[in-house]
């Protein structure tokens, strides 16, 4: 025979547990939905650097300079990434001709900056047989 007031007791108990069970996978549910939100902030970042280093490098080297100082986040960066801003720097030492860039962006969260660096390449010149 059971107590009075044992089915009350268990049903309060197994509220409890329901709602911490609920808690935990709301609280992870928003953590992954802000993990792919920064991830594909990642992905923005990086293809742009991609993008942009990629024309820096083209380039010939004599522009590369003046391409360096005019360097402005795309349209697609600007409109995907909070405040976006390029950075970069040519550097010339013993590993060769380079150019570090950086992107950093606002964000609710501390975010690390994404970092790429290419190298410059001499334009390559077609030999006829």
């Amino acid at each position: 025979m059971k107590r009075p007031g044992t089915t009350v007791i268990e049903c309060v108990v197994a509220a409890s547990v329901l709602m911490v069970a609920m808690g935990t996978v709301t609280t992870m549910a928003f953590r992954a939905s802000r993990m792919w939100s920064e991830v594909g902030h990642q992905r923005i970042a990086m293809n742009e650097l991609a993008n942009q280093i990629e024309r820096i490098t083209d380039a010939a080297p004599d522009e590369i300079d003046q391409l360096i100082s005019n360097l402005q986040p795309s349209q697609m960066a600007q409109e995907n990434l909070d405040q976006p801003t390029i950075t970069a720097t040519r550097v010339r030492d013993s590993l060769g001709d380079r150019v570090d860039m950086e992107l950093t962006w606002r964000s609710a969260y501390p975010v690390a900056p994404v970092r790429l660096t290419g190298w410059v390449t001499a334009p390559t010149r077609e030999v006829s047989p």
